[in-house]
């Protein structure tokens, strides 16, 4: 009864309007069970995200985003845009490092990880390198930036991802006594 109403779930999710769905814990129970790569699949974020941090003076040290000055003072920021693409770079424990720059590695990708959201649903949502989705600042690339956020920040996956599925399902009829 419990992976019929999965299934079911699954398949609503599926089938609704747009072509990219929110990553939850149970599309990725379903993703793992048919053993699709996930290496395989595209990742996007549901809403934009902006990175800061103040320069030293003696700090040249700028690798990702732009430099503007505000106020007298040197800024590197480093923005995301919404639905900008995005590939799984490592998996580990239940986050997923996800990178929106061609090339990076480890140190220029963003920590996913399933967090409880709407309905007693998970949802794959932005975290620190600790894994809480509390937080106001974050590493990327080597340094510490701060979060000017309001909104969540979750993944998406494209719907074709599960074009491939095969679904085996059985109906069972009944047993009755004689």
């Amino acid at each position: 009864m419990k992976k019929l109403s999965f299934l079911l779930l699954s398949l609503v999710l599926l089938s609704s309007c747009s072509e990219k769905t929110q990553l939850t814990g149970s599309l990725m129970t379903l993703i793992k069970e048919n053993q699709l790569p996930l290496e395989k699949i595209q990742f996007y974020n549901d809403n934009e995200l902006f990175l800061e941090r103040e320069l030293n003076a003696s700090d040249a040290n700028v690798k990702s985003g732009k430099i503007t000055i505000v106020n007298g003072k040197s800024i590197n920021r480093v923005s995301l845009e919404r639905e900008t693409p995005g590939v799984l770079v490592k998996e580990t424990k239940d986050q997923l490092l996800i990178s929106f720059e061609a090339g990076a590695g480890e140190e220029k990708s963003l920590h996913f990880a399933p967090v409880l959201g709407e309905r007693g649903e998970y949802f794959y949502q932005l975290v620190d390198e600790s894994g809480s989705p509390t937080f106001s600042r974050l590493m990327y690339d080597g340094n510490k930036y701060l979060l000017y956020n309001k909104k969540k920040v979750r993944l998406l996956i494209m719907k074709s991802s599960f074009s491939g599925l095969k679904v085996n399902s059985k109906r069972m009829r009944g047993n009755r006594i004689k």
